[in-house]
């Protein structure tokens, strides 16, 4: 989808930046979505295809426009979000996509608020039960109101291994769950999860069932918009997830990470090779 700012407008999307921070950080990263036949979808592919980033499973939408977020910025650098719909991410479907492919993934990660539409849903639920059995399940949830389906995100819980959460979620799931100690509950029903809570300008912390963890923020500099740094952070934490490294290491280098893209302009900056080299070393 586009992100609309009131003077410039960036490609985004939550999974689409996760995907695309997975790319540059050197991951074989396969994006699932489904563009409208319109201008803004062609952008989309360009930008994509200019990326490098595989466009094999990107979706063309005869019927429905390609998606768009108007974005506002407070005076406190938040970004709130008006969602616009209908738009063809609403109607991902399983076209083109091999149960091959889906068995030799190491990693998924996918969004609540992908699932607003049944068909997206229904599209999201099938891919997790083909994956394989080593598959690591990284969900992002985003409480987007009015696209907060209770039922269907605590059954997102219940199949990810890695469930990512803001301040603000984390205590929406603990009231749901009956349980203000949300990554207790979560924990006590399956001690294999992590749970992820990203701190805004506090930083980050990591519940398993090892113990606690916490890392403080880094400073931003320049003139960023605050888009997509949470999906930076999960896509830099996936990465090392995946590289089993340290919980310490988990968490600094994802918020390092974080605090570039806050700096930048849109959830999918060009990274220069200084950041990655810090990264992937």
């Amino acid at each position: 989808m586009w992100d609309v700012f009131p003077d410039y407008k960036k490609p985004g999307g939550s999974p689409a930046n996760v995907a695309y921070h997975l790319h540059c950080l050197g991951n074989d990263s396969h994006l699932l979505s489904r563009i409208g036949d319109d201008a803004d979808g062609k952008e989309l592919l360009q930008f994509l295809e200019q990326k490098g980033l595989s466009t094999g499973l990107i979706q063309i939408d005869k019927e429905q426009p390609t998606g768009r977020v108007t974005v506002s910025i407070d005076e406190e650098n938040e970004p709130s979000f008006t969602i616009h719909q209908p738009s063809s991410w609403d109607y991902i479907s399983l076209e083109n996509l091999s149960d091959n492919l889906l068995k030799k993934l190491d990693a998924i990660c996918f969004a609540s608020l992908s699932q607003r539409s049944t068909v997206s849903a229904k599209t999201i639920q099938d891919i997790l039960s083909k994956t394989g059995e080593n598959c690591l399940k990284v969900f992002d949830l985003n409480l987007r109101p009015p696209f907060v389906d209770r039922e269907t995100i605590l059954q997102n819980i219940r199949v990810s291994d890695v469930i990512k959460l803001n301040e603000n979620e984390y205590k929406a799931v603990g009231e749901w769950l009956g349980n203000e100690h949300t990554a207790d509950e979560i924990l006590s029903q399956d001690p294999d999860k992590t749970v992820l809570l990203t701190l805004g300008a506090k930083g980050s912390a990591m519940y398993t069932s090892e113990g606690y963890y916490e890392h403080p923020s880094f400073p931003i500099s320049g003139d960023g918009d605050f888009v997509g740094v949470g999906d930076a952070f999960l896509a830099c934490f996936t990465y090392l997830k995946l590289k089993n490294s340290k919980p310490e290491k988990l968490l600094e280098t994802s918020n390092r990470y974080a605090a570039f893209v806050a700096s930048q302009q849109g959830g999918m900056p060009d990274v220069p090779d200084e950041i990655l080299s810090m990264i992937q070393r």
